[in-house]
This record gives C-alpha cells, structure tokens and sequence, in this order.
C-alpha cells in the first residue's frame, strides 16, 4: 500500500515526477519564425522596395530592421517593434487589415525573449 507513494516520492527527488513535462525546444528562426514571415509579411516586406524599408524574408535583414530601427530587440519581446505591430500596439499595425493568430505571435514573442537565435 505505501509502494505508490514511496516511489512517487523517490521519482520526484531524482527529478523525474510522473507529471514532469519535457523541456520546450528552442525556438528557432527558421523553424518557427520564418513560416509566420513567409505566411503574413514577406509580400510586403521583401524585395527592391520592402514596405517601411524592414526585410522579413532573411535572418540578417529582420535584425537589421528598416526605416523606423531595429524590429527586433533580442530578449525583449515586448519592447521589440515587431511585435508591437503584430499585437497592434503599435500604428500602423502590421499586417494592416487582419491581425495575426494568436499562436503565430506567440511564436514571434517566444523566439524573441529567448534572444533571437538563428
């Protein structure tokens, strides 16, 4: 009768609980970031003339930002210009008729806070 609670006990001191989840892999990029990109921003935002000077079809040229800085501060999702736009925060909000799903900007916020790694 005390099996059950004595080895939930050991599982738990060696870091194993039974409820314990996996960790959350890094967001990526190119994984999770550049879909959003390509889905809702990149016909604005690419070629000879990208809307508001800011390239979202490279890694380098997100980074770089456009005519109004940097989009993205890496770290800080909240106070990055990107995501600004995208929560309609920020005028004009981008996109500027219909705003992005909530898991896509999620996925901007969570590759941002975690540095905006390539």
């Amino acid at each position: 009768m005390l099996l059950f609670p004595v080895t939930t006990l050991i599982l738990a001191l060696a870091g194993a609980a039974p409820s314990a989840r996996a960790p959350t892999a890094r967001a990526s990029f190119a994984r999770d970031v550049m879909p959003v990109l390509d889905r809702y921003c990149v016909h604005c935002h690419s070629g000879p003339r990208p809307g508001g000077g800011l390239r979202l079809d490279r890694y380098e040229a997100v980074l770089r930002g456009g005519d109004s800085g940097p989009a993205v501060i890496p770290g800080a999702a909240r106070a990055s210009l990107i995501v600004a736009k995208v929560e309609r925060r920020d005028r004009p909000p981008m996109p500027p008729k219909r705003a992005l799903p909530r898991a896509a900007i999620a996925k901007l916020r969570a590759w941002i806070a975690a540095g905006a790694a390539p």
